[in-house]
């Protein structure tokens, strides 16, 4: 009988060392490839694409919660729909303002 063979078991050893480095490093070249603006193309649309969601998020939203907030005011108070109105507008205000922060 022969004596078992560990050069087998150290060979399997040193592959998993070698990819535990690989992975370690493709990910450290990931973060610097994000940190220097040298993402890849496909990472690159779905960062538009996020920002592209986010930008609507930040009209659309204080435009919609001002319109309700003015129409109930106009119906707690029961008024013509002038608050409607004047909340709609300070809505429209605040979402460009937000879009001009977003983009400065």
């Amino acid at each position: 009988m022969m004596p078992p063979n560990d050069s087998n078991n150290d060979r399997n050893e040193d592959k998993n060392v070698i990819k535990d480095d690989t992975h370690d490093l493709d990910g450290r070249i990931d973060k610097m490839k994000a940190k220097h603006g040298m993402l890849e193309d496909k990472d690159k649309k779905a960062k538009a694409t996020n920002e592209g969601v986010k930008a609507g998020v930040e009209l659309l939203s204080p435009i919609v919660v001002c319109f309700f907030i003015g129409m109930s005011l106009d119906n707690w108070l029961e008024t013509s729909p002038i608050f409607m109105m004047l909340f709609f507008v300070l809505g429209v205000i605040t979402g460009f303002w937000n879009i001009y922060k977003l983009t400065k």
